[in-house]
């Protein structure tokens, strides 16, 4: 899922669709996943694909510091720095009240392999090895076994990439294509729950 968002997000698709990034990186944050609410917490801040959110920035990043993002603590302060002290004060609340969707392990996460170059606001750039690590994740997740999710394009990840592309009739690759990340997310949504 994340995976996903990242590839829409660097264009790698042949386009930046920061919408269709943004609705994949609030579907993993969602379910508690560390990288894509860092990720979401930088789109809210720039408005890419969402209107920009300094409360939603700030919330998802002082979720993904509670999580152990190193970078997330530092972020979430900076954008602090940026709000009014009732904005702060909201965006701590909706921050604290935060919990988890439980994770169906039915459900796909894709992560794309891809630098996210972006201007705006101070933040840091989508992390390309956090968006690897998602696609691990989400691999590993559906059964095909990419290893330890450590956000290398190692042999096993290709070989679950290739795998996956089997089991969906594409040509096994390895390649985070349009078409394997189309299939991905049709495994998302005959896996997802109904909201």
């Amino acid at each position: 899922m994340h995976n996903l968002a990242v590839l829409y997000a660097s264009g790698a698709l042949g386009q930046q669709d920061y919408a269709t990034a943004a609705s994949w990186f609030t579907k993993a944050a969602n379910l508690g996943i560390t990288d894509s609410q860092f990720n979401l917490a930088i789109l809210c801040a720039r408005g890419n694909g969402v209107l920009a959110d300094l409360e939603e920035s700030y919330k998802w990043f002082a979720i993904a510091a509670k999580g152990g993002d190193k970078d997330a603590a530092q972020k979430r302060d900076e954008v602090a720095k940026a709000m009014k002290p009732d904005q702060l004060e909201r965006a701590r609340a909706k921050a604290d009240l935060w919990k988890a969707e439980p994770v169906d392990h039915r459900t796909n996460a894709i992560d794309i392999p891809d630098e996210w170059a972006g201007t705006g606001v101070k933040t840091a750039s989508v992390d390309m090895k956090k968006a690897i690590r998602n696609i691990q994740a989400i691999l590993n997740n559906n059964g095909f076994d990419a290893g330890v999710p450590d956000g290398e394009m190692g042999a096993k990840t290709v070989t679950a990439i290739k795998n996956f592309q089997k089991s969906v009739g594409q040509e096994p690759d390895g390649k985070v294509t349009d078409a394997t990340v189309k299939a991905l997310l049709e495994r998302n949504k005959q896996g997802s729950k109904a909201i």
